[in-house]
């Protein structure tokens, strides 16, 4: 299979399955699962055994002790992460097929600037990059001359 007949597969898979997932889908499962499921307790929970009692240590034990276990609750969980995960991602797919369509020279122009002193083209890297719209050089010698 050839890498444009698997990305066009890949992208209509997922087209499918979002298509699926529409608002009112949304709101349904979040409905379902707005809390998580837990055990029906009439008793207090186990108290701390010291000189004094921790109310905030046999609340907590009490919680987790009455937890059951809830897939609706875990599943609309992992479906807001998946949601989550496949937004971000998205955004960075948005953003290459962008630097792809526009070229490598429109992006490399996007990152290189001049110096406001000098003039000299600034590549905007780590290395060599603008400060207060100077290049390092001008930068540093405007230091020194604030300095004095």
């Amino acid at each position: 299979m050839k890498n444009s007949d698997r990305m066009i597969r890949d992208r209509k898979i997922i087209e499918a399955t979002i298509s699926r997932l529409t608002d009112g889908v949304m709101l349904d499962l979040c409905r379902r699962a707005g809390t998580r499921a837990i055990a029906d307790s009439a008793e207090r929970g186990p108290r701390g055994k010291g000189t004094h009692s921790d109310p905030t240590a046999a609340a907590v034990i009490r919680k987790e002790s009455a937890r059951l276990a809830d897939p609706v609750f875990d599943s609309v969980r992992d479906i807001s992460r998946l949601l989550d995960e496949m937004a971000r991602c998205s955004q960075k797919l948005q953003d290459l097929v962008r630097f792809v369509q526009t070229g490598k020279e429109q992006a490399k122009a996007l990152t290189t600037a001049n110096c406001k002193q000098c003039d000299r083209l600034v590549y905007c890297t780590p290395a060599d990059r603008l400060r207060s719209g100077l290049c390092q050089a001008c930068y540093q010698a405007q230091r020194r001359a604030k300095a004095q």
